[in-house]
């Protein structure tokens, strides 16, 4: 009980809070990534309410090249999901900004690759803080939360 106290009141680790962050934002996009725009704007708006913007209000109708801006995790970071012609969401993007500018976590669909498969990459210019968030959520040792 003492640790799990502990746990709830010490002080967060930077590293470890800015990679929760990045899993929180990576359950949204799995929430709707591969669905089509008549079945994913349902979800949305249960998950998000209103704070899931469209890019532009033809997206909003169609769901064809554009994408939706989901609530940030962690004001350091923006997470958005991309429709492609067809209507469907196809790209789930988080990057990172501020300390963790240059990180980007992503995940694309395809119907021949179905599951979300997370990639991650620094992109320069880019700070230690996105270098050693990358490595962090590289750790094989790290269980996500």
């Amino acid at each position: 009980m003492r640790k799990l106290l502990k746990k709830w009141l010490g002080p967060r680790d930077p590293l470890e809070a800015a990679a929760q962050a990045v899993d929180h934002g990576r359950t949204g996009i799995e929430t709707v990534l591969g669905l089509p725009h008549r079945l994913s704007v349902p979800l949305l708006r249960r998950h998000f309410d209103d704070d899931a913007e469209p890019s532009d209000a033809t997206f909003r109708e169609t769901g064809r090249d554009g994408y939706w801006k989901l609530p940030p995790p962690a004001p350091e970071f923006e997470v958005h999901l991309y429709g492609d012609p067809d209507g469907r969401l196809t790209l789930g993007t988080i990057r990172g900004h501020g300390p963790y500018a240059g990180l980007v976590v992503f995940s694309e669909w395809s119907p021949d690759h179905p599951a979300a498969v997370w990639q991650l990459r620094v992109e320069e210019p880019a700070g230690e803080s996105a270098q050693a968030l990358h490595d962090h959520l590289l750790d094989p040792s790290r269980s996500p939360e």
